[in-house]
């Protein structure tokens, strides 16, 4: 008996809850449960608008280190996702990522969004882009 009972619990998943909810809930919640995970590309407005009241992960991929966007909150590898994993915690914290030009970034939030991340926003056009907008980096 014994080992049945342990051979039902091989394979079986624990349940995925986010910080906030207590074990005995009555109904989990599963981030990112119903939405469609994707990558949301903004422009330097978009993001300015956003910093205004920042409540989002501010992540600079690029790499090697070639300066930030002021109210910049981390400076992780593109290819590190595993720290950008432990950054975020949950799947549904939103976060900004960028680069210098773009294709880093295009990369670290591609991977996120195939972790199954679904806050996850792109500034395509880097700080370069950033910078043509007439916005300033630190």
């Amino acid at each position: 008996m014994m080992i049945l009972t342990l051979l039902a619990c091989i394979g079986s998943e624990p349940e995925k809850r986010p910080l906030d909810t207590e074990v005995g809930d009555t109904q989990p919640v599963v981030p990112c449960e119903g939405i469609t995970a994707e990558v949301t590309e903004l422009d330097p407005g978009d993001l300015a608008s956003m910093l205004e009241s920042k409540d989002f992960h501010f992540i600079n991929v690029h790499t090697p280190y070639a300066g930030e966007i002021p109210g910049t909150d981390a400076h992780i590898p593109y290819n590190d996702v595993d720290a950008l994993e432990e950054e975020l915690g949950s799947l549904d914290a939103p976060a900004v990522l960028y680069c210098r030009t773009g294709p880093m970034s295009a990369q670290a939030t591609k991977a996120l969004v195939e972790r199954g991340y679904c806050a996850i926003y792109d500034l395509p056009v880097g700080m370069v882009g950033w910078e043509q907008g007439g916005y300033e980096l630190d």
